[in-house]
């Protein structure tokens, strides 16, 4: 435990600004999306069917990334609910999530469109990388000062979000490694993403004997 003293501060407006970071991100995401639009040249359903096909790839990572923000933030919503304070450390971590967070859009509607390109899928990789990143930083934080959780929380609580947090930064590393062979099937890596969750969440409660 740091015998440093650190400046407390409400947990509430970072929990107002997270959440809207977050819906601002998945709105923006969804703009990105082709609109609508009289389209020459479709005489039929199965004309209209192989141009909606021409995007399938953008409507493939939107849906994935949008998945991948909800996962984040339902995390995200866990880890709050032990959280009774905050302190400057916590919310420059926070905010270094955020920052990332704001990137996937971009990065989302980069591998949309080049997916078969290996540098748009290593900077998508990277971004769902850091985003894992930062939130270990602010779990790293929350343990070092147990004054900020809620009473009768303890480490173990803490310890068992950051297990199932690992899963994706995990997956992250191997999109980058098979994005080096095949890029275009890099981001399937994220479909294991809730039966590994769920697998983790499942072993570390029967562990600590709360099944």
């Amino acid at each position: 435990m740091s015998t440093k003293k650190i400046k407390l501060l409400s947990i509430h407006r970072l929990e107002g600004l997270t959440d809207g970071i977050y819906a601002i991100a998945m709105t923006i995401m969804v703009l990105g999306l082709p609109m609508p639009k009289t389209i020459h040249n479709i005489d039929s359903n199965s004309d209209l069917l192989d141009h909606l096909f021409d995007y399938s790839e953008l409507f493939w990572t939107y849906l994935l990334s949008f998945l991948l923000l909800g996962n984040f933030w339902i995390i995200q919503q866990k880890l709050f609910k032990y959280v009774k304070i905050t302190c400057e450390k916590h919310l420059w971590t926070n905010l270094g999530g955020l920052l990332v967070v704001c990137v996937i859009p971009f990065s989302s509607s980069l591998i949309g469109n080049h997916v078969d390109y290996f540098v748009a899928n290593i900077f998508f990789h990277t971004n769902i990388f850091l985003i894992g990143i930062f939130f270990l930083l602010q779990c790293r934080t929350l343990i070092k000062h147990p004054k900020m959780l809620n009473e009768g929380v303890d480490r173990n609580a803490i310890g068992r979000i950051i297990k199932i947090n690992l899963v994706l930064p995990c997956l992250s590393v191997a999109g980058m490694v098979i994005a080096i062979f095949a890029p275009a099937w890099s981001p399937m890596v994220y479909i294991l993403a809730p039966f590994l969750t769920a697998r983790i969440a499942n072993r570390t409660l029967s562990n600590q004997g709360l099944t």
